[in-house]
């Protein structure tokens, strides 16, 4: 267990802050204080140990050597009994006096010799009222404050994110009765971003994960002899689940992220204010155009996610189970009905609305500050990857009750 200075001294050195010149440039602690550092010498006087101080024993000095003067004042042996010189001493303000105190384990040493001021002090804090430590439990009525603090920061985000989608809806109302209005440099440049240059991510990742699920597929099938089996269930489940699911945990982790950085940026750079200033709707060019971008972009790398996962079982298939690759892609549109390509488009088009809203929201709730542009980034991406999922899930249970699976 570490001794009361010591952890006294790593208390201070936590609080205490070097001081900055007028260049920004950090300054000597001991410089800014204008003494010598601390130091601490034993000497034998007629027998009795006897321990001299001189240098500055002020807060950012003692904060600066404070390891020094934790294994020196660690050494001493019984400290109340030596004789403490503090005459010599340049500076000593309530940090240090406060480290001494701990060291004489909170009682002033035998004999304490010191000027006036600095033994006023020590009196001080042999006055101060001992503060019992405070009992740290996990009540619960502690655990609803928090659960009810964390529902309401939930309810909070949840109806911003609903007024920031109804705000859009109306900016696309608006765009469909005057053309003119309708960003179209801001959606083309979200569709290269979001979209192009997504394409080759997306085509490597989808080709892999197809040629995983044909080969763990296989081993099952091939055990019974049902080979061509393959072509009903990769098609099925790369239509439907896959295609979309894979491309949107993609491009949130991916244009989620660019979205809430490249918005909560404008915070920092003012760039939000300056649109504003000059009449136009923040709203419209930065989210509403990202909403179309998304909406058009996440189908369309759907069906690029599809292909490249067909294409992945396919090539496997006829190298693992002898199922021709002309057969697979002939047999395909025959092994899965039609609906369910569709239904894969209908999700990846929601997806994306799901990702380019919660990057949006996430990033003009942002601070002008670096740190809450982290934060926020990485909220925006934990949000939109657990949205998609519980979309799914929701989409799935539907359409079991529809009778549509």
């Amino acid at each position: 267990m570490p001794h009361d200075h010591d952890v006294a001294i790593s208390r201070l050195h936590r609080t205490a802050r070097p001081a900055r010149g007028p260049f920004g440039a950090m300054t000597g602690v001991d410089s800014q204080n204008g003494g010598e550092p601390p130091k601490l010498e034993v000497e034998d006087d007629a027998g009795r140990r006897r321990v001299r101080l001189t240098g500055s024993w002020r807060l950012f000095n003692v904060s600066d050597h404070r390891k020094r003067l934790a294994a020196e004042l660690e050494a001493l042996d019984s400290p109340t009994e030596m004789t403490w010189d503090l005459s010599d001493i340049s500076a000593l303000d309530s940090a240090g006096a406060w480290v001494l105190w701990q060291a004489w384990g909170g009682q002033e040493p035998a004999e304490l010799n010191c000027r006036d001021p600095h033994r006023q002090r020590f009196e001080r804090l042999a006055n101060a009222p001992e503060v019992p430590p405070r009992e740290r439990r996990l009540s619960l009525i502690d655990l609803l404050d928090r659960l009810g603090g964390d529902l309401i920061a939930v309810a909070r985000h949840v109806g911003g994110m609903i007024a920031l989608l109804a705000g859009v809806l109306v900016d696309i109302g608006t765009c469909a009765v005057r053309w003119r209005l309708i960003p179209w440099r801001e959606i083309t440049a979200a569709i290269y971003r979001s979209g192009v240059s997504s394409i080759v991510l997306l085509g490597v990742t989808g080709y892999v994960i197809g040629v995983v699920m044909s080969l763990q597929i296989g081993v099952t099938l091939s055990s019974f002899g049902a080979n061509q089996r393959i072509i009903g269930l990769m098609g099925l489940a790369v239509l439907r689940e896959l295609g979309p699911v894979i491309a949107a945990l993609i491009q949130a982790g991916r244009a989620g992220s660019s979205i809430t950085a490249g918005i909560a940026g404008m915070h920092l750079t003012e760039e939000l204010d300056a649109l504003k200033t000059f009449g136009s709707s923040p709203r419209l060019r930065l989210v509403t155009s990202r909403v179309i971008a998304m909406m058009i972009t996440m189908p369309l790398l759907v069906v690029w996610t599809d292909g490249a996962e067909i294409m992945g079982g396919a090539t496997t298939a006829q190298l693992d189970l002898n199922v021709p690759f002309a057969l697979f892609i002939a047999r395909l549109p025959e092994s899965v009905q039609m609906y369910n390509f569709w239904l894969g488009l209908a999700k990846g088009a929601i997806f994306g609305l799901i990702i380019a809203l919660v990057g949006s929201y996430f990033g003009l709730t942002a601070r002008a500050n670096t740190d809450s542009l982290s934060s926020q980034t990485t909220r925006s991406v934990v949000v939109g990857l657990s949205l998609i999922l519980i979309i799914d899930a929701l989409s799935g249970a539907i359409l079991a009750k529809m009778g549509l699976i």
